[in-house]
């Protein structure tokens, strides 16, 4: 098989895990109750995504077009109002190209942008699949076949690895391992045999690799349930984690605030963290007369998929500093305080400043006459927190009503 082949099917693979997963989320959401801090439905995203157009410049995971970014390389671990100030300094290359092709601007109700960003956001749950060469070295290297057998090989001391040969994502090999972490660490401890730890990933390499070597028979692929962040939520509390992460995941004396811990990372290398912390959190965790949570299921890809849309969000913002990028960016040119002669509409007597998906849609909207009133040059864009911050400011405006 030659690379060009390799990568089809690699792709064709992510087509088919991602489509699959997007149409349970979207049968779940018909009849889930969803809870309001996770809003926005990917499935009906997708459908946007392909009607409106967006697919014929981008892509995701290099199904689409090349004239833009693939967005399921730049969703992960950026916050609502990061992802719409991305979106908005690139707006005026993409009005050029729209133009170019005749095509009209395409106009966003704020639930219709809320379920776009969601999916664009979504997409990055699900991973590009490892690389089993890659796999083979972690495995050998992390001393695995000591205590497992893969294929008919290796020790069986441990439970064999062949039956995760079901999944592509590595997710229910984490939550295997999660929950024989306590009877591994004390067998590894007792032979002497450092406690493996993963980076980047490398779960994700084994999982291909253990998707190779196996010689299961039936080895027709299991494609879980899309993770719910909803459900996350849920476990999150339920299993104890606020015991040691705050009730937002924020972080206490007794644990590191996982909104920065997991920030752009894919699921797997959540997953490879959390097992890598996980014999001090177990240590904490019985100091606290916590016991220690197992999961069954789907539980730990639910409860991952809330940890990584921890900082999607995120609405604390700076006042101070929302009201400094309004000036320095220059939106005051056009939208002065009330009773001054102004361009713009004036925002203190807008609904679209009163939320983040309401102010991301009318800028959006607004964008294409904004355009043709300014120079390129002079078009205001957004980095870091910039766009949350000014989200803080503009709600503070119609506060002063």
């Amino acid at each position: 098989m030659n690379r060009r082949t390799r990568i089809g099917r690699s792709r064709a693979v992510r087509l088919v895990w991602l489509l699959v997963g997007l149409s349970a989320f979207g049968a779940a959401a018909a009849t889930a109750q969803p809870s309001p801090s996770f809003t926005g439905n990917p499935i009906s995203g997708r459908r946007i995504f392909v009607d409106r157009g967006c697919v014929r410049c981008h892509s995701i995971w290099g199904n689409g077009g090349t004239l833009g970014p693939d967005f399921a390389l730049v969703g992960a671990g950026r916050s609502l109002q990061q992802l719409a100030g991305l979106f908005w300094n690139h707006t005026p290359r993409m009005i050029d190209m729209v133009r170019d092709e005749g095509l009209p601007w395409p106009q966003f109700s704020e639930e219709e942008l809320a379920d776009i960003i969601s999916y664009i956001y979504y997409v990055k749950l699900f991973d590009e699949p490892g690389d089993p060469e890659a796999g083979e070295r972690w495995f050998r290297q992390k001393r695995c076949a000591e205590c497992h057998s893969l294929g008919g090989v290796g020790a069986r001391s441990g439970p064999a690895l062949d039956s995760y040969a079901l999944y592509v994502a590595p997710i229910m090999l984490a939550a295997g391992m999660w929950n024989s972490g306590p009877a591994m660490r004390a067998a590894q401890s007792a032979r002497d045999v450092p406690i493996p730890t993963f980076v980047g990933r490398e779960l994700t390499d084994i999982q291909a690799y253990i998707r190779r070597a196996s010689d299961l028979r039936e080895r027709e692929i299991l494609l879980l349930a899309p993770p719910d962040p909803n459900v996350g939520r849920q476990l999150f509390v339920s299993k104890g984690c606020v015991r040691c992460h705050g009730p937002t995941g924020s972080g206490t004396e007794f644990g590191p605030d996982l909104r920065e811990a997991t920030q752009r990372l894919h699921v797997s290398e959540i997953a490879g963290r959390l097992w890598n912390h996980s014999f001090h959190m177990a240590e904490t965790m019985r100091d606290l007369d916590v016991g220690f949570p197992e999961f069954r299921g789907a539980e730990m890809a639910d409860l991952i998929s809330y940890l990584y849309y921890l900082r999607f969000y995120e609405s604390e913002g700076d006042l101070v500093a929302g009201e400094r990028v309004f000036n320095v960016k220059a939106c005051s040119n056009c939208h002065p305080d009330e009773g001054a002669s102004a361009v713009g509409p004036a925002l203190s007597e807008s609904e679209a400043i009163l939320s983040p998906f309401g102010l991301a849609t009318a800028m959006w909207n607004h964008a294409p006459a904004m355009y043709d009133l300014i120079e390129v040059e002079w078009w205001p864009r957004f980095e870091g927190e910039e766009m949350r911050d000014l989200s803080v400011y503009l709600r503070s405006l119609s506060a002063r009503r």
